[in-house]
């Protein structure tokens, strides 16, 4: 008799959800707990003998039927405690757990209809495609402008760098043809004009150099090599021989030679190599230093 009354009891509580709203899982709680306890007092059944029959804590057994919720685990578990609990009790266990919600209830959804959201006139499509072709061209000629310039500044660079490369060489060709030996040279034999000569007999030669410009020399006394190479500005260096004296300088206008201790002289021109052969018997004699005092 008490199965059939719960039985309807259940089945009048479905029709009354589908046609209410939603009770909350904590109503539906007590609602279950209410009956499962008045059902085990009408037995004659203590709590703590379910407890061992149903193999569930006396405390969540407790909780069932106070309808605490939140001393209970999760809806999903309270569930299957709420199934073993009815079938301890030998009524439909599935019935009772299907009566304590698991999901909550779904939320209503605004629908948005079609003739809430504005729509777009020919007007405004023609506009939006103006601004658009307008962006478009203007990107476009900075990018070519862009590219144009990089070019034009690549190719001003590359034309300086150029010159630059073309002017260091050329200075330096210009040094190396100053300060290496020359494949060919202008001879003269004797010194120049405004020396005094003296064809009287054999006389040292004494031949003073200074260096105004940093310049290849080769220096030949009395047909054996003395000296060949490079000398800095500044250089003084003086030769001394029998017979005769050879001076050959890469840059000639950068040398200056002075001839038994007389008035010094360019020996050529500038950048030009040039030889000069001092010859003993055609020299004035050295003079010997002045005494001061």
């Amino acid at each position: 008799m008490t199965k059939n009354l719960l039985f309807l009891f259940f089945k009048t509580t479905k029709q009354k959800l589908h046609s209410q709203e939603p009770e909350t899982a904590q109503k539906k709680l007590a609602e279950i707990g209410t009956q499962l306890r008045q059902y085990r007092e009408q037995q004659s059944i203590c709590l703590d003998k379910v407890a061992v029959v149903t193999m569930i804590r006396r405390n969540l057994l407790q909780a069932i039927e106070d309808g605490q919720l939140d001393q209970l685990p999760e809806p999903v578990y309270t569930q299957g405690l709420i199934k073993r609990y009815a079938e301890a009790m030998g009524l439909d266990g599935t019935q009772f757990a299907d009566f304590f919600p698991i999901e909550p209830p779904p939320r209503s959804r605004t629908k948005l209809s079609w003739q809430d959201v504005p729509q777009l006139r020919p007007m405004h499509l023609y506009l939006f495609y103006t601004f658009l072709i307008i962006c478009s061209v203007n990107v476009l000629s900075q990018l070519m402008s862009g590219s144009v310039t990089a070019k034009n500044g690549a190719g001003a660079e590359e034309l300086a760098l150029g010159q630059q490369e073309q002017a260091r060489l050329a200075a330096e060709a210009s040094r190396a043809s100053q300060n290496q030996k020359p494949d060919s040279y202008e001879a003269v034999e004797a010194v120049r004009t405004g020396q005094n000569l003296n064809k009287s007999g054999n006389k040292p030669v004494m031949v003073s150099v200074t260096f105004k410009a940093e310049s290849w020399m080769q220096v030949e006394v009395d047909g054996k090599t003395e000296f060949e190479g490079t000398l800095p500005t500044g250089t003084v260096r003086t030769w001394g021989a029998q017979k005769q004296l050879v001076v050959v300088a890469g840059n000639a206008g950068g040398v200056m030679v002075a001839v038994n201790n007389g008035q010094a002289e360019q020996l050529g021109d500038p950048g030009v190599a040039k030889e000069v052969v001092f010859k003993a018997n055609e020299l004035k004699p050295s003079a010997p230093p002045k005494n001061e005092g």
